[in-house]
């Protein structure tokens, strides 16, 4: 990640997804590189956070735009991609990583994160609460 984006911060409310983060994370090739690329073991799931802070908007244009931790899928089915992951911190609590799949029209407020642990349950939250991503893990 680039140096000078570690320790800002990504906020933005807990939104539930469309279900996909369940079946990805638990795909033999993307645990492996998951865990080999953050360390992360991922529970099944990904956590949804829209951004809604003025503020965390340029940040995640910035960080989207460095190189990451790469994610190369093997497949190349339709609804197969590659993505890329930065380490964060959830509510200054969880280890976890962002993962952004690199397909065209990825919603643009729209940040994914994956976690060793259920963050909905460790951190007592649900729909509609904030949650704090810092950078940097």
């Amino acid at each position: 990640m680039a140096g000078s984006l570690s320790g800002e911060k990504l906020i933005g409310r807990l939104a539930t997804g469309i279900g996909m983060g369940k079946i990805f994370t638990q795909l033999d090739w993307a645990k492996e590189q998951f865990v080999a690329g953050t360390g992360i073991d991922p529970f099944p799931g990904t956590v949804n956070v829209i951004l809604d802070d003025p503020e965390s908007f340029p940040v995640w244009v910035r960080l989207k735009k460095t190189d990451g931790i790469r994610m190369n899928n093997p497949n190349d089915g339709p609804h197969d991609c590659d993505a890329k992951c930065w380490p964060v911190t959830i509510d200054g609590r969880i280890a976890g990583a962002i993962v952004f799949p690199l397909v065209d029209g990825y919603p643009p407020a729209q940040v994914e994160i994956i976690a060793a642990e259920n963050v909905r349950a460790a951190l007592d939250i649900e729909d509609g609460d904030t949650v704090t991503l810092t950078l940097g893990g």
